[in-house]
């Protein structure tokens, strides 16, 4: 599906969203002032920004309840809800079922209202060529020493139904490796290309359409720093959905200095075409920093031929 982990999780991930609360703590990496979530104009959209101005808080909050009321909105300490050790002993390498088990433990414990999720109508769901309506989102965190794993509940305006998205990163490898996949009750079903369009070097930091359409802005920030201090790792593909051949990685010298084959983040190929517009567009990425007119107009290039 191509709205599975539109948000979640990232080509880079330091710059946050405009969240605008006066005591929330900056992670590492992001800028001391939030950025507005707005167009720059930089020509690389596809199609003009998406107008959700008529979409109220109150419509967000009343739609955000349909997946429960009492699953969101947690009182909370901790950004990451606590796994029990996983049962293998000085395991190396999860099993597929191991990994697919952890996947719907963390959606029986969000049903349970067990999690503690953010809620949000994310930017890039609304952008380009994934949904361009209001996408509302629950992104909650849970942690054993064997396994870090992030859940997405996630569902369009018109949508009828939430569905259920999960990354789980085996830590018990090196480097870790990302499984993705849809859960529907205990059916989990691994994603390998849809999910990659996105999640070249893993989970997406948390970025808003708008900054009051977020349940928990001191949260959104805690999940995004998390996701900042996960250590690069390799997306897994499952058999029955390989990694067909890219072509010739993006090479512009403002984006390889993080996207790389050696460096801090996966290198950019043009199937990541849809993230890098409307990061780059919107000023997330580079991080605290503006590609020139020249560099701009390099990009376009590259992207559209």
């Amino acid at each position: 599906m191509k709205v599975a982990f539109s948000i979640l999780t990232a080509l880079l991930l330091f710059p946050l969203a405009a969240l605008h609360a006066a005591d929330v703590p900056k992670p590492a990496g992001s800028d001391a002032v939030a950025k507005p979530v707005t167009s720059s104009r930089s020509g690389l959209l596809l199609q003009p920004p998406v107008d959700i101005s008529h979409f109220t808080q109150e419509d967000f909050t009343a739609f955000s309840a349909t997946v429960g009321p009492e699953k969101i909105r947690k009182t909370w300490t901790s950004p990451v809800t606590a796994l029990p050790p996983h049962p293998r002993k000085d395991v190396r390498g999860l099993t597929e079922d191991e990994v697919k088990e952890y996947m719907v433990r963390v959606c029986r414990l969000f049903d349970q209202g067990a999690s503690i999720p953010v809620s949000d109508v994310g930017l890039i769901s609304t952008q380009e060529d994934v949904v361009r309506q209001p996408m509302f989102n629950h992104v909650a965190v849970f942690s054993n020493a064997a396994a870090h794993i992030y859940l997405l509940v996630q569902r369009q305006a018109d949508g009828k139904q939430w569905a259920y998205f999960s990354i789980v990163q085996d830590r018990t490898t090196e480097p870790p490796v990302d499984y993705y996949a849809r859960i529907k009750g205990t059916e989990v079903e691994f994603k390998g290309t849809n999910c990659y369009r996105c999640h070249s070097s893993g989970p997406l930091a948390i970025h808003p359409a708008r900054a009051d359409l977020v349940s928990d802005a001191a949260l959104a920030v805690a999940i995004s720093k998390d996701i900042v201090d996960q250590p690069l790792s390799r997306f897994h593909f499952p058999e029955n959905d390989p990694p067909p051949d890219y072509g010739k990685p993006l090479v512009l010298k403002a984006c390889v200095k993080c996207h790389d084959t050696d460096g801090d983040r996966a290198p950019l190929f043009k199937v990541h075409s849809h993230p890098i517009r409307v990061l780059v567009d919107f000023g997330y990425m580079p991080p605290n920093h503006h590609l020139t007119p020249a560099e701009l107009a390099e990009l376009k290039s590259w992207l559209d031929h």
